[in-house]
């Protein structure tokens, strides 16, 4: 894992969501520069990390595949952009977990299924 600061790098990477924190493109964690060495850092941090656990389960081009296609989904049942994002099974487990800096430690593999049932 590789945590890099810049906002440049983010905006570009993540268009859409302009006020996000950070985004994960395995093995990289790009955070925007103004939370280096903050609580919401770490927070972040985690919750990156939860992803890169995810992508490595599902060797990147399934997760990646799967991502997108929920996302799309969430659009096509008439979501919002962040209703569909927030909706996607890996961020649930993301959202849930990432104050929980232990929660790796412990992690099952394939947890995010708990998930799959959750919904708002």
């Amino acid at each position: 894992m590789i945590v890099i600061y810049n906002n440049r790098l983010l905006r570009f990477l993540s268009p859409w969501f302009p006020g996000i924190s950070g985004i994960t493109l395995f093995p990289f964690i790009i955070l925007r520069k103004e939370i280096r060495g903050t609580a919401e850092a770490h927070i972040t941090i985690n919750h990156e990390r939860i992803h890169i656990r995810q992508q490595v389960e599902l060797l990147l081009v399934i997760f990646a595949v799967w991502y997108v296609i929920s996302f799309i989904t969430g659009r096509a049942r008439g979501l919002t952009w962040y209703e569909s994002y927030r909706s996607i099974i890996f961020e649930r487990e993301a959202f849930d977990r990432m104050h929980d800096l232990d929660y790796l430690k412990q992690r099952r593999i394939f947890s995010f299924m708990n998930y799959r049932k959750k919904f708002w």
